[in-house]
């Protein structure tokens, strides 16, 4: 069987260990953050990663900053400065593409992957051109000698959203393709390979994994369109307890459910899927024989958890490549307020609303309350004048 399109380069195990550091939503523009640049560059020296993995939306596709020049330069710099750090350290990456990267005012995703590839240590291919998206990737990592496939990594284009503005699903398309090289790896080494899946927009089943509470609960996430006038919490039932487990915000996912998480929980080899999109949420959960996974936002330069802001690192056993562990690590874990570059930006984006939806309930209420003015000073006025 001839290997599927969208094979990476592979990596080895070192000493029978591997780690992988999830970084989501950096949503930066040329203008980089120096509070997120640093932040990275201290977890890169703590953690010592083998791989990183950008799950999307590391550029604010719809900033206008990158309209103020030559477009393509501004974008090249971007990525040149969320690049640096590892490319300081040798550090190899690869990456999938966010809603917001898809929104480039005509820098290209064929565009933004050269720009990326122009850097030695990226990894990331273009995949198979035939299916929606681009960058839909594997990557095998191998034995310490290098001898066997021990683990595999699925890179999946999440895509963008729909024309009434709702999170696309990922396409049958992409889907039998992810059954393809499964079905080759299995193949190749005699067995399903343990596998996990990044990607940017959660699948629908996020859903699966809270649990309804009434407003006074607290803390709790406030849900929009279908789930208006609803909030919702963590469910502890499938929570599996980290360092750091938080819903601040509900999932934004597909409003179609395409059977992508059906497929990846079919033969046992997907131990896990992790996403980013919704920067206000941090926790594992387990649904079925799957974890579902967020890890929070990385970047200053857009909302996120204020001090909590962090990475995920993943770290992968060649005695046992059926399980794993993870854990977050946070901007407080290494620095504290007072290290904050630009503390006027970190107020500004620590209480923004993470879409417009959030914000137009209390839009609303002060509509509301300028039209009682309003009529109530018309009121006045008029009896005044008697």
């Amino acid at each position: 069987m001839t290997a599927p399109k969208g094979k990476t380069a592979d990596l080895c195990f070192r000493d029978g260990k591997f780690r992988i550091m999830q970084v989501a939503d950096t949503q930066d523009t040329q203008a980089t953050s120096k509070d997120t640049l640093r932040f990275l560059a201290a977890a890169l020296d703590y953690a010592k990663p083998d791989l990183v993995v950008f799950t999307g939306d590391q550029f604010k596709g719809y900033g206008v900053s990158f309209l103020a020049g030559d477009r393509e330069k501004n974008f090249e710099k971007a990525v040149a400065n969320l690049i640096a750090p590892l490319e300081e350290r040798h550090i190899p990456f690869t990456f999938v593409f966010g809603n917001h990267d898809d929104q480039a005012f005509g820098i290209s995703k064929e565009k933004q992957l050269a720009l990326y590839q122009t850097h030695k240590n990226c990894l990331a291919v273009a995949g198979d051109e035939s299916l929606e998206g681009l960058c839909n990737q594997y990557l095998n990592i191998r034995s310490s000698d290098g001898e066997r496939i021990v683990f595999n990594l699925y890179l999946i284009d999440s895509l963008s959203t729909t024309l009434d503005g709702k999170c696309a699903s990922v396409t049958p398309g992409q889907i039998e393709w992810y059954r393809t090289v499964r079905e080759y790896l299995r193949e190749q080494t005699g067995d399903y390979v343990p596998s996990i899946v990044f990607q940017h927009i959660p699948v629908p089943e996020m859903w699966d994994l809270l649990k309804e509470v009434p407003k006074s609960h607290k803390p709790h996430a406030q849900g929009f369109r279908d789930h208006a006038g609803k909030f919702y919490d963590i469910d502890e039932r499938y929570l599996q307890k980290g360092n750091c487990d938080f819903l601040l915000e509900t999932p934004a996912t597909p409003a179609e459910n395409s059977g992508e998480f059906a497929a990846f929980a079919e033969e046992g080899d997907t131990l896990a899927m992790f996403f980013g999109h919704d920067h206000n949420n941090s926790f594992v959960s387990r649904h079925e024989n799957v974890l579902l996974g967020y890890t929070q936002g990385c970047g200053f330069n857009v909302y996120g958890p204020r001090l909590n802001r962090g990475v995920r690192l993943i770290d992968l056993s060649e005695e046992n490549p059926k399980t794993f562990k993870t854990h977050t690590l946070l901007y407080r874990d290494l620095f504290t307020v007072k290290d904050i570059h630009n503390k006027p930006k970190y107020l500004l984006y620590s209480y923004a609303p993470p879409s417009v939806e959030s914000v137009m309930p209390t839009v609303k209420k002060l509509a509301a309350a300028v039209v009682a003015a309003a009529a109530v000073g018309v009121a006045v006025y008029f009896f005044t004048r008697r």
